[in-house]
Parts: structure tokens; sequence; C-alpha cells
């Protein structure tokens, strides 16, 4: 009889000891599986653009009416397509103070936008709206798309037409000094 206890006692703690075994592998399972969902949605959120942060409305900035009259084509021929410029908008309007000025384009200067032959016999047309960072000696630098029209080779030539363009720069306290403005321009196909 004591044998027989003596060996129930070895048989009991490796019992134990195999049932322990099976579910520390689970656990470690549990942990891989965890692991690779955790990296799965670090990776997913790293791959989104950021969302733009809302700017508070600054209560001493006043807006600046422009004036959006589309251009004509030079003899007048309605069959022509048009490609036309309004002034550029300030992206931060200039303080109401009389010792600011935006920048503004010097229409004798800046060529209108040339229609892409490729467009206007696919009857493409669209707004194209841009961002021109105007230096303090007129010209500009880089230029971003704001609003996109349908046709690249459209958004190609308002980009082109504007890096050619030259402003009166903005000044400040009468001193010329950098800014940024929007630039819409607009193609139209005419029948």
């Amino acid at each position: 009889m004591t044998d027989n206890t003596l060996e129930h006692r070895d048989t009991q703690p490796q019992a134990t000891a195999d049932a322990a075994e099976p579910a520390r592998n689970r656990t470690g399972l549990w942990l891989l599986v965890l692991l690779a969902a955790i990296l799965l949605i670090w990776y997913l959120l790293s791959q989104r653009a950021p969302l733009p942060v809302p700017m508070p409305p600054d209560a001493s900035i006043a807006p600046v009416p422009t004036d959006t009259t589309p251009a004509t084509t030079p003899e007048g021929d309605a069959r022509k397509p048009v490609a036309s410029a309004a002034k550029p908008k300030p992206t931060k309007p200039a303080i109401a103070a009389p010792r600011e000025t935006a920048p503004e384009r010097i229409a004798s200067r800046s060529p209108e936008p040339e229609y892409p032959a490729t467009a206007l016999r696919r009857g493409e047309g669209g707004d194209v709206l841009l961002r021109v960072n105007v230096g303090a000696d007129g010209v500009p630098g880089e230029i971003d798309f704001v609003r996109r029209s349908s046709s690249r080779e459209l958004d190609r030539a308002a980009q082109d037409a504007v890096r050619r363009w030259r402003f009166e720069p903005a000044t400040r306290n009468g001193k010329a000094v950098p800014a940024v403005v929007e630039v819409p321009i607009e193609f139209k196909p005419q029948a």
C-alpha cells in the first residue's frame, strides 16, 4: 500500500504540470494575437492623412473685397475659349489699418493662361484655385493648389501662367513684405 501511495504522489505533480503547460501556450498565443492587432491598428492609423485643424477667426482682421470680373478674349470672338483670372484674393485678409496692403496682380506684366489645345478638343473646363507665395519683390515663389480642376492639363496651364505673373508686393508700414494670395482661374470652353 505504501508503494501504491508513492506511485500516486509521483504522478499527481506531473499531471498538474501537463495541465498548466497548454494554458501557458494559450496565453502566449493570445498575447501574440493582441500584439499583432495593436501593430495592425498602429500601421493603419499612421497611413491616414492628418486632419486639418480649424483656426479661430481673428477679430482684428477684416475681409478685403475683390473684383472677380472675368477677362474676355482679345477680339471679343464668342467662339474662342476663355481662360480668365480674377484678381487674387489674400488668404489672410489685410488688417483694416491703412498701413497694410495685399499683393495685387500687375495686368500688363501677367499673361492670361493659355487654354491647352488637347483640353479644348476634349471640351474640358473647370476652375483652379492656387495659393501663391509672393515675395517682397513681387515675384511668385511657391505655388500650391487649393482646388484643382478635373484636368491635369488645365491645372498645369494655370500654374505655369501664374508662375510668369508679376505682382505689386504687399506692404506693411510702407515697406514691401512677402505675402500669400489665392488666385482663382477659370477655364470655359465655348461653343
